[in-house]
């Protein structure tokens, strides 16, 4: 519905020759990376994290200079909140805001994260909250936006967290969770993963999170965490440039809470004496995708692509108005 404004706008106001590719499910990485090796003056990215993502990849892979405009039709549309380019409040016009962004915006070099050879903008994750950004489908997700990503969250405490091995730099250890997040923004959509993470300071934030009681669950689920800050449970932060997540495949430790909901569980499936899991392997998520599996080889691209952000109307000498 918004394709036609979009581009009358881009043609009408700055008098750009505009090429639509539509992108589907089956897509490949070379494919997208063809069309944006070409010289170009804007690259605009429309549709939700994942379809951002996949965009920011290729252009990050080619190497192109060219400035990326986003058109955020997701649901959590998590980049474009951390940019200041999106605003879920009823009076605000989504594709507007968009549109001055990408014609008037200024120039904004942004890192990625690189895990297993994928590039993701907002975050790497596994474990059972990690999972949780996948289940949501489609229709879920339409009907109740981010109160979809909550609910599936405050789920997980049935599940019993994963034992894993982190390494980084010189340090490795192994510790109990039920989410570890290598998060490259402060703002998850449903509150704040860290305070501390920035798109450009060359850094991820490695997050860790242990809940144990019903309130934590309950906290998380609304807020995804409560700020505490170097390695106080629920909750651990910490600065990287690059981990490595592996599975320890041993049973993991149950809060008294946590055991409760795992016999809940098997009870309803009719495994009532059923054994937490002893996970060999667990899925891999990235900017709320499926993403294979661990292990996870993750690290960050400093000031990978350059996006447009809301700023001054003169836009950055160091890019041409003008279309080939």
């Amino acid at each position: 519905m918004w394709l036609g404004t979009a581009i009358h706008r881009l043609c009408a106001d700055s008098d750009y020759l505009v090429t639509v590719l539509p992108t589907t499910a089956g897509m490949r990485t070379d494919e997208l990376v063809a069309a944006v090796t070409a010289p170009l003056d804007l690259i605009v990215a429309a549709g939700g994290d994942g379809t951002i993502r996949f965009v920011l990849g290729a252009v990050a892979q080619t190497g192109s200079q060219a400035p990326v405009g986003i058109i955020p039709l997701g649901t959590g549309n998590q980049l474009a909140r951390n940019l200041g380019l999106y605003d879920e409040n009823i009076l605000a016009d989504p594709l507007e805001d968009a549109l001055k962004a990408i014609l008037y915006g200024r120039p904004m070099r942004i890192d990625l994260g690189l895990m297993n050879g994928h590039y993701f903008a907002v975050a790497a994750g596994a474990g059972p909250m990690s999972d949780a950004v996948i289940i949501p489908g489609r229709d879920e997700k339409t009907n109740w936006k981010m109160l979809a990503y909550a609910s599936s969250m405050i789920q997980t405490f049935a599940l019993p967290p994963v034992v894993f091995k982190v390494t980084t730099g010189d340090d490795s250890f192994n510790v109990s969770a039920s989410g570890i997040f290598a998060t490259n923004v402060a703002d998850m959509g449903v509150g704040t993963l860290s305070d501390s993470a920035e798109l450009n300071d060359g850094l991820l934030d490695l997050c860790i999170l242990n809940p144990q009681e019903f309130t934590d669950y309950l906290e998380l689920g609304f807020r995804f965490a409560g700020g505490f800050v170097g390695g106080k449970a629920p909750y651990y932060i910490r600065k990287v440039d690059c981990v490595d997540i592996e599975v320890v495949p041993v049973r993991s430790p149950l809060s008294q809470l946590q055991r409760l909901g795992h016999r809940v569980r098997s009870f309803l499936s009719g495994k009532a004496r059923a054994l937490p899991p002893r996970h060999k392997e667990v899925i891999a998520m990235i900017d709320g995708d499926r993403c294979g599996t661990t292990p996870m080889h993750i690290e960050v691209v400093p000031q990978a692509v350059t996006i447009l952000v809301t700023g001054d109307r003169e836009r950055s000498s160091q890019f041409s108005d003008e279309p080939d």
